[in-house]
């Protein structure tokens, strides 16, 4: 099928948002047109020539951070002809890229399917009233990046990871303890360590690096606590403007920076992330980072429930590790029940308790090896994205509960 597949693309980004534009790409089920939705004059032409389109796919990077530039095309996705499936990024609270906007967003142009990269129950939950069907399409493995090619006793680094650290707005800190268990080092003997908050590799540096590390460390994605209505985080962020001092430009729609920051390199942009971390003039979603945790937890989330369905996914950096035949240690998690705790991956208690018997797996080539072999052939079988997009051809051969979209398509 003639297929149309929308992405926004600036200079840094998650890498994971190229492996979906090539999977369409190269996919023989879709003869895809990927076009970038960032610059204006293209989301004009774009808007003409939806109409002409059997599918519109639309991807996580047009809604992640923002909808600014997503909100252009609403009425020529409302008026379409083709069907519409609409992926969803960072299906979790945050302030300046809300829940809320985001589910109003889906509402408005109607889509046949909203994929999620969530558990199906999650996303049958967080957008029951969109319409539609739901469909759980988590991330994959691109294995023509993310492969394994240096050997186990050649690695140099014992444990390697880059994440940025999650915000006390998500109400979960489970990516940061671990993160500063591992990266203070107290080890006896000592391990071979590369860790960095700051630092990020593009596609195929990433890949290189997990290649260098015989480990990497990792959790679950996403937040035990997450609300359609974004009421708590919109909470959070009333509280910390009225304690904070100076001065703190604001994140989200109709603010200026993250328009200009998106078109920036990332060694520019992180310049400029540490200029307004602390100075007279911050960022707020950059100032966000030196939130007190255990505060925001203990005002905000401390006895509070829990969504009633399982917030936490899988991520594509579970994907490249496993691509690159790199061993993970994670807290144990559903990981979209795909990947399993002592098969697939090696388990680390919640409260470090055993950690002498997992770095015991660590330093053994053989139980290393015997771990990341398994995983790689579970993944290849049946967790590529090849296969995510078998998954969604076969979903719209079957067909789709009739949306509004498509009765006022079939009366037109």
């Amino acid at each position: 099928m003639r297929t149309l597949v929308l992405t926004l693309e600036y200079p840094t980004r998650s890498s994971y948002y190229d492996d979906w534009k090539d999977a369409f790409a190269g996919s023989s089920a879709f003869a895809a047109t990927v076009r970038n939705i960032l610059p204006g004059s293209a989301r004009r032409q774009i808007a003409r020539e939806i109409a002409g389109y059997d599918l519109v796919v639309v991807l996580h990077s047009c809604t992640a951070d923002t909808l600014d530039y997503a909100k252009a095309l609403v009425p020529a996705l409302q008026s379409r002809r083709g069907r519409l499936v609409s992926f969803v990024g960072n299906e979790l609270n945050l302030p300046w890229s809300p829940l809320g906007e985001k589910i109003a967003w889906l509402k408005r142009i109607e889509p046949d399917i909203v994929a999620t990269q969530m558990l199906p129950e999650f996303g049958a939950w967080l957008y029951a009233g969109v319409g539609g069907r739901i469909l759980s399409l988590p991330h994959a493995l691109n294995p023509q990046v993310f492969r394994p090619e240096m050997p186990q006793e050649a690695r140099p680094i014992d444990i390697g990871a880059r994440s940025f650290r999650y915000l006390a707005y998500i109400g979960d800190d489970d990516r940061n303890r671990i993160y500063d268990y591992f990266a203070a080092g107290r080890f006896d003997p000592p391990l071979g360590l590369d860790f960095s908050t700051e630092r990020r590799f593009d596609r195929a540096g990433w890949a290189r690096f997990l290649n260098r590390c015989k480990a990497t460390i990792s959790t679950e994605a996403g937040s035990w606590y997450v609300e359609r209505d974004d009421a708590t985080v919109l909470a959070i962020r009333d509280h910390v403007a009225r304690t904070e001092g100076g001065f703190v430009l604001r994140a989200g729609s109709g603010s200026p920076l993250p328009r200009l920051a998106r078109r920036l390199p990332h060694g520019v942009k992180a310049v400029l992330r540490r200029l307004l971390r602390r100075g007279p003039l911050r960022y707020e979603a950059v100032s966000a980072e030196a939130l007190d945790f255990a505060e925001i937890h203990r005002r905000f989330f401390a006895g509070r429930a829990k969504a009633p369905v399982y917030g936490k996914s899988i991520s594509s950096r579970h994907f490249d590790a496993v691509g690159c035949k790199t061993l993970q240690i994670m807290f144990p998690g559903r990981f979209n029940d795909i990947l399993r705790a002592g098969e697939h991956y090696v388990a680390l208690a919640q409260d470090f308790s055993n950690v002498a018997e997992v770095l015991d797996q660590l330093r053994s080539l053989s139980a290393r090896r015997r771990i990341v072999d398994r995983a790689y052939e579970h993944v290849m079988e049946g967790h590529t994205y090849r296969h995510r997009l078998q998954s969604l051809a076969q979903a719209l051969e079957q067909g789709a509960p009739a949306s509004a979209a498509e009765a006022r398509r079939s009366s037109a």
